[in-house]
């Protein structure tokens, strides 16, 4: 790749993240907000796993052909989960949620960590 052309990808994705920076994600403070617009909607990520945050702290869905199980409480404006895969134990955390329109993302670590991107049904 000539170096012309490396600059304008980098410019490129530069671009990219200012904009997905700017966008104006509201963030998910209360269990009434949680549940007024995720608890009891499948959440879908790009891979097609879905998850269910039901009303009744139940956890429900899919991910990669496995069963996905678990419960949640609403803890400190933070979403804590136990998930399980197939009935063994993969994720304890606590998740910071912000929402933009059909779009929900999750942060680990009571928002101090990775991210997840689910869309909304």
């Amino acid at each position: 790749m000539t170096p012309a052309r490396l600059a304008l990808v980098a410019l490129a994705i530069a671009a990219t993240a200012t904009a997905a920076a700017a966008l104006d994600f509201t963030r998910i403070r209360s269990e009434r907000a949680f549940r007024d617009f995720v608890a009891d909607r499948t959440l879908v990520d790009e891979f097609g796993g879905t998850l269910v945050f039901a009303a009744n702290g139940g956890v429900g869905g899919t991910k990669d052909r496995h069963r996905v199980s678990g419960g949640w409480r609403w803890t400190n404006e933070a979403l804590c989960h136990a998930t399980r895969l197939d009935g063994i134990v993969v994720e304890q955390d606590c998740k910071h949620l912000y929402i933009l329109g059909d779009m929900v993302v999750m942060r680990a670590k009571e928002g101090r960590s990775s991210q997840e991107t689910w869309r909304l049904r």
